[in-house]
């Protein structure tokens, strides 16, 4: 009986064949061949590949078996019609790789063959766009073909298609190869493990500056992310595969270090990409809307919504997980209208100084805070020209003075100068409400300032509830890191990974970025930081009370002040825990 040879540059390679005969149910006859039968016996693919032959009505099917000792074996499978029934003749030579192919250049061929485009496969293989181009181009050079055509056209000649298919038997169909898998497949029949396909870590890259400015934020994000990485990891991950985190620091006020680590992490082939603050959000999302994959930030910034709403197909997978800045000002208004109407608190003066940073895509809501104080008949005095660090807050501390405010916005996300405006402020208090942004929710606000923090009222569209969920996140965070979380970006991160979690999980495939990015548009995840529901024109988390009436699709624009050492939550209802009290400044007049 004629051999069969592998081609290619292997073709001199010794031979190493086994022939057996498989009946319609399956019984095994020996035909040829040393130990072919506790061969095949071991080797339950090939067996139930000649039963699939048999039952998709051809006759004829030749592909490449790759064992679990890495041996490949050229397969050709035959059907003979007898007088008493049909019965399959399997031939499994086994070969060097043809042409001198890797596994995964084999895989690549295969789906090739199968008509698929270079997105589909880069989906089905979970490798990236620029890695299965590498590979067709390679494939195109080592088979001597010109185009994806002729390189189809030969692997379908020479049985240069792999079985099992990767991603399964319908990549290949109509091809005989195809049916054969796809029939065995439904069969119940046991596959071998693909060595191709390996169960890698699904991996969250995370650009971050854990040294310079934000970094207090940083550690927050960073511990909350690995919190829930640990927690679904011991879960067993997803559908069987562990979560790793891929962490590229940078400082975020340099536009080029956060593009370039960006770049890393894409290069990396990470799976996800999260993040905070970067002053190069603009060129972040644009590179993440090239890669595809899904990119969850929580830059806070109505103006990063906009470029989404305005380019929804290109940034379809650009997620603002946080409600916008944009409700800080208003909300501020609201609040402290709500106080004096109360009488919990008797304002000295109307005046209102609003102090913000020299920052163009930062936006409070000026302009409807403007119209909201109008109406309530506050003075909005504005100081708007500051750097965002390194700021000389006792030349700030004599304009506030000169104008007497009855209450002080402080429009800082970073807590460094949150710290820094406390500490001089209270060397010679004015007679005012000190309101500031999320910057008191890092625990190093209260370590640094201690007792003298009491009394300072912030507000966050992010934030932690008081509910159980968020008391059990908090021990099991303490526990992990010895230290107690903040109230915002720890609980934000934790949610986040959460929510990633959720669509691999629908998908079965976080590298099908075309199929994950819409999941995430669709789940509703009821998180430690409230609800996220990300189906909206901006893709960004909706505000209760300020975009939502209903709490269980948005999250609770929450108001805390901090009494004896303490986050205590003021605003809104329901989750308000206790009542306002007048800072301790206040009293000292």
């Amino acid at each position: 009986m004629t051999e069969e040879r592998p081609h290619g540059p292997e073709a001199g390679a010794p031979l190493v064949t086994h022939r057996l005969a498989v009946t319609e149910d399956g019984q095994i006859e020996t035909i040829e061949g040393r130990g072919a039968e506790a061969f095949i016996v071991a080797r339950p693919d090939l067996a139930a590949f000649a039963v699939a032959l048999m039952d998709s009505g051809r006759d004829l099917v030749r592909f490449v078996w790759i064992d679990g000792d890495r041996s490949w074996h050229s397969v050709r499978i035959d059907v003979e019609h007898r007088a008493d029934g049909r019965r399959a003749i399997v031939a499994a030579t086994r070969v060097s790789p043809p042409f001198g192919l890797t596994v995964r250049e084999l895989d690549v061929l295969t789906l090739i063959s199968g008509g698929l485009g270079n997105r589909e496969i880069a989906a089905c293989l979970e490798a990236s766009l620029r890695t299965i181009t590498t590979h067709v181009e390679r494939i195109l050079v080592k088979l001597g073909q010109m185009s994806r055509t002729g390189a189809a056209t030969l692997a379908t000649d020479l049985g240069l298609l792999r079985l099992p298919t990767p991603g399964g038997g319908r990549n290949l169909m109509p091809l005989t190869a195809g049916l054969v898998d796809h029939k065995a497949s439904w069969s119940g029949r046991a596959r071998q493990p693909s060595l191709s396909v390996q169960r890698r870590p699904i991996l969250i890259g995370m650009p971050l500056s854990l040294n310079g400015l934000a970094s207090t934020d940083a550690t927050e994000m960073l511990n909350g992310t690995r919190l829930a990485i640990d927690e679904i990891n011991r879960r067993g991950g997803v559908a069987g595969r562990k979560l790793e985190l891929r962490v590229a620091d940078c400082d975020v006020s340099d536009d080029r270090a956060v593009l370039e680590a960006v770049r890393n992490l894409i290069d990396c082939e990470v799976d996800a990409i999260t993040s905070g603050y970067t002053c190069s959000e603009e060129g972040v999302q644009d590179l993440v809307a090239d890669y595809g994959a899904p990119y969850l930030h929580c830059a806070t910034m109505e103006a990063m919504v906009d470029r989404v709403r305005l380019d929804r197909w290109r940034l379809r997978n650009v997620f603002q997980i946080c409600p916008s800045d944009i409700h800080y000002g208003p909300r501020f208004i609201q609040f402290i209208t709500e106080l004096e109407k109360t009488r919990a608190w008797t304002p000295a003066t109307r005046r209102v100084l609003v102090i913000q940073p020299r920052w163009s895509r930062m936006n409070i809501g000026f302009q409807n805070l403007e119209r909201l104080a109008a109406r309530t008949g506050w003075k909005i005095d504005l100081l708007d020209d500051l750097p965002l660090r390194n700021i000389d807050w006792g030349t700030v501390m004599d304009k506030v003075h000169s104008l007497a405010p009855a209450a002080i916005f402080l429009a800082y996300y970073f807590p460094e100068e949150n710290i820094a405006f406390l500490r001089q402020f209270l060397d010679n208090p004015a007679n005012a409400l000190v309101y500031t942004l999320y910057g008191p929710s890092i625990p190093a606000y209260r370590q640094q300032l201690g007792g003298d923090a009491d009394g300072v009222i912030w507000a966050t569209t992010t934030g932690l509830y008081g509910d159980h969920l968020a008391r059990g996140f908090a021990e099991r965070y303490e526990r992990m890191h010895g230290v107690k979380p903040g109230h915002s970006h720890a609980g934000l991160a934790y949610d986040r990974v959460n929510i990633l979690a959720t669509a691999w999980t629908r998908t079965d495939n976080p590298r099908a970025f075309d199929r994950v990015v819409p999941e995430i548009r669709t789940v509703i995840h009821r998180g430690v930081n409230g609800a996220y529901c990300l189906d909206n024109p901006g893709q960004v988390a909706e505000a209760y009370p300020d975009t939502s009436r209903d709490p269980s699709i948005s999250q609770a624009h929450l108001i805390f002040q901090i009494q004896d050492g303490r986050q205590r939550i003021l605003s809104p209802s329901p989750y308000g825990e206790c009542a306002f009290r007048l800072p301790p400044w206040l009293n000292r007049g």
